[in-house]
């Protein structure tokens, strides 16, 4: 593998991010190796490891975070649509531009985080759509890995204190992160890197040594600031990469 420690400084990076928000290692980790030449599936197989490792690490220190059954039901389903769209890219090595799709889906959550009308808006239309909102979710994260984005919006909508969101997110994506390992497994063993598996224990690291500590001392106005600069940010960067 070429550049390995450019992709070791990015699993180090964004782990940083992911201590903090819950997500960070697939949402930017994504579009940074896309943007750097690697193939969906190549992706999936270095970042997901580090991902799951580190999501794992979380649910299990989310103490008495409550984990309703109706939340479980909604990972359920929504597992199963990530686990059908990414199958079905896998099976027919489809190769599709999937830049608008990533690249819009981060800037309009951005906007709603951004503007509170129109989150109160979406955080209504998602109390009364809840289940088709899942569905949608699984469908784009199987397609484009970048699911995070709208599982951040969702986290926030339903739950309240940065903690019970993070636990949220980390919850989502540890269902993820197992089906989508088993899928690539089963249908694109040769997709594998060791690279991936020997970056989880690095980023675990970050995770504990940094990451926690800026998570306890960063307030939740700070927080929610800092998630929406990032997915504006990279939203941005994914559509004009072509122009870059």
């Amino acid at each position: 593998m070429e550049d390995q420690y450019l992709y070791f400084l990015i699993v180090a990076i964004f782990a940083i991010v992911q201590s903090i928000f819950g997500m960070g290692i697939l949402v930017f980790g994504t579009p940074t190796l896309l943007l750097l030449g690697f193939e969906f599936s190549t992706v999936l197989a270095l970042l997901l490891p580090s991902s799951v490792l580190i999501s794992l690490t979380q649910v299990i220190t989310s103490g008495s975070i409550a984990f309703q059954r109706r939340e479980k039901q909604n990972i359920a389903i929504c597992t199963l649509f990530v686990l059908g769209f990414l199958a079905f890219i896998l099976k027919f090595k489809l190769k599709i531009n999937i830049d608008i799709l990533v690249g819009g889906v981060l800037l309009f959550s951005a906007l709603v985080r951004l503007s509170p009308t129109f989150r109160a808006k979406v955080k209504q239309l998602l109390s009364k759509n809840e289940r088709l909102f899942v569905v949608v979710m699984g469908s784009v994260h199987g397609l484009t890995n970048m699911g995070g984005a709208l599982l951040a919006l969702y986290a926030s909508s339903t739950q309240e204190g940065k903690l019970e969101i993070r636990t949220t997110i980390s919850r989502y994506y540890l269902a993820f992160g197992l089906i989508q390992l088993s899928t690539l497994a089963v249908l694109k063993f040769n997709a594998l890197s060791l690279y991936g598996f020997v970056a989880a224990p690095l980023a675990l690291f970050v995770y504990l040594v940094v990451g926690s500590l800026i998570f306890k001392k960063t307030s939740s106005f700070t927080y929610e600031r800092l998630v929406t600069f990032f997915i504006a940010a990279y939203g941005v960067i994914v559509l004009t990469k072509g122009y870059l």
